[in-house]
């Protein structure tokens, strides 16, 4: 697992994201501003990720699914892949930390 390094960045807020974020933080939702941030920027950059690959997906031809399938297919029943669910439960035992983490302060 790769070692995670924070970076600092300023960013200047209107007031009242500031204070609907320290309301949060006073309930405990969040250990920190900069916890709720990290969070925020997080589900943002994903929701990003995700209208992508819709976008990228409604350019694809029925020709290009299937030869995607096929190739799948024969992958498959060659066994010509290489096991990738350690390193997917690992990014989500990660991911499900990080949000622990940001989260915290709730429990």
């Amino acid at each position: 697992m790769a070692e995670m390094v924070d970076y600092p960045v300023s960013v200047r807020l209107p007031g009242y994201v500031l204070k609907k974020i320290d309301e949060l933080v006073k309930k405990k939702e969040f250990r920190s501003r900069s916890d709720f941030i990290k969070f925020a920027v997080t589900l943002a950059l994903g929701q990003m990720m995700m209208e992508e690959a819709k976008e990228l997906a409604k350019g694809l031809t029925l020709q290009d699914i299937r030869a995607e399938t096929e190739e799948a297919r024969r992958m498959l029943a060659a066994g010509d892949f290489e096991d990738e669910w350690p390193e997917v439960k690992d990014i989500l035992k990660e991911v499900d930390e990080e949000y622990k983490k940001l989260t915290g302060a709730r429990g």
